[in-house]
């Protein structure tokens, strides 16, 4: 089976549900898995809160390293849903690249599956 481009979405807040730590688990299964697809997580809405520089990661660390190691750590945040919630970039994490919400577009465009979290 061909490599396929996986757009895993978040989209829900990451703090009082699984949706984020299931979505990084995902990620991991699709870019390890035998087909080694390629992963890129994108976060909007109020998934914008989990690209903060303080927010706690410790569930989802060992993930990253993994994403990491399998050269998938594509991680997005859409500026727009920032500027929505009074985000400025200088609180956004150094592993996170902000785009706006055309670029985002394009990752859709680009997916061949689009997972929701």
């Amino acid at each position: 089976m061909a490599e396929k481009n996986i757009l895993c979405h978040f989209n829900r807040a990451p703090f009082g549900t699984i949706f984020n730590t299931e979505g990084f688990r995902a990620a991991v299964g699709c870019a390890a898995g035998i087909d080694e697809h390629k992963a890129t997580l994108l976060f909007q809405g109020d998934g914008v809160y989990y690209a903060l520089k303080d927010v706690d990661r410790t569930e989802n660390r060992g993930y990253m390293g993994t994403l990491k190691d399998l050269e998938c750590d594509n991680y997005f945040v859409v500026s727009e849903d920032l500027d929505a919630r009074g985000i400025g970039s200088d609180e956004i994490a150094d592993d996170m690249k902000v785009i706006s919400r055309d670029e985002s577009v394009k990752l859709y465009g680009e997916a061949d599956v689009i997972m929701d979290w």
